[in-house]
């Protein structure tokens, strides 16, 4: 805790950081695909996209699968792999090369690059027992739905689901994990500052896919995101324990499931 300009005014910080609210929709995510599956084993788990639920995904089901790859189009995400020994990380170099050479034969393909992401195409050179694709829609933007080709990608495999992502009685334009995560803080900072003796709740965000995607720098990313989500000015420091369970409140709005596809 710090004072304000006097000494009446205290500045309070979250204990809840933006990285743990990041990593509370991961495991939901998650939660609902290892639903799906079953307790289902494989032989060989490819999963597109590293960031930001890939990497945490691919390190929840090493040990449902003798051999996890994660793909994802920039090289300098392999730096944000957890277990990284365990994974194979590929680019799409590395990929495409893989493909061509047909040394991919995956039992379990989860997509989860979202808007603008895997073509169609490159999912039809598989035939997976399970085929999982990202809704990245959350409430209806027209735009938003007409970019979304998720169905279209759910062409092969014997068993297919569609990855739906949502915030209970809160609106949010798509499912991506980053989405949900500003919109959870800032929900949240609305909430706080309804509180009597508040006198204002600042966000601690940043453009943090700038850093990661233009500056490509992992290191400062995983620094940044490793922040409090929340900085109150108030009167009162007995508010402390309100601001975190806003937060965890809001944080547990956030709900996934697996939608079976039939076709």
């Amino acid at each position: 805790m710090m004072c304000g300009i006097t000494e009446t005014v205290k500045t309070l910080e979250s204990k809840t950081k933006v990285v743990d609210i990041i990593y509370s929709i991961v495991e939901e995510k998650t939660r609902a695909i290892k639903y799906f599956l079953e307790g289902e084993e494989f032989r060989e788990t490819l999963i597109f996209g590293a960031y930001l639920c890939g990497n945490y995904m691919a390190s929840s089901l090493l040990n449902d699968s003798e051999k996890v790859i994660l793909v994802d189009i920039y090289p300098h995400l392999k730096d944000i792999v957890r277990n990284n020994k365990d994974i194979t990380f590929m680019d799409i170099n590395s990929f495409n090369l893989a493909l061509r050479n047909k040394k991919l034969n995956p039992d379990l393909v989860i997509d989860l690059t979202g808007l603008g992401g895997l073509s169609p195409e490159v999912i039809s050179n598989f035939d997976p027992e399970v085929l999982i694709v990202e809704n990245p829609k959350g409430v209806y933007d027209r735009e938003i739905f007409e970019v979304d080709n998720s169905l279209e990608r759910l062409k092969v495999g014997k068993k297919r689901g569609l990855l739906n992502t949502y915030r209970i009685s809160r609106i949010s334009k798509t499912s991506g994990t980053m989405t949900l995560t500003i919109d959870t803080i800032l929900d949240a900072c609305h909430e706080i500052r309804e509180l009597e003796g508040i006198l204002y709740v600042i966000p601690n965000l940043k453009y943090y896919e700038g850093i990661l995607f233009h500056e490509k720098n992992v290191k400062k990313f995983m620094g940044e995101i490793n922040t409090p989500a929340i900085t109150v000015s108030c009167l009162d420091e007995d508010i402390y324990p309100k601001i975190d369970e806003i937060l965890r409140r809001n944080m547990e709005r956030v709900k996934s499931f697996v939608e079976p596809i039939y076709r």
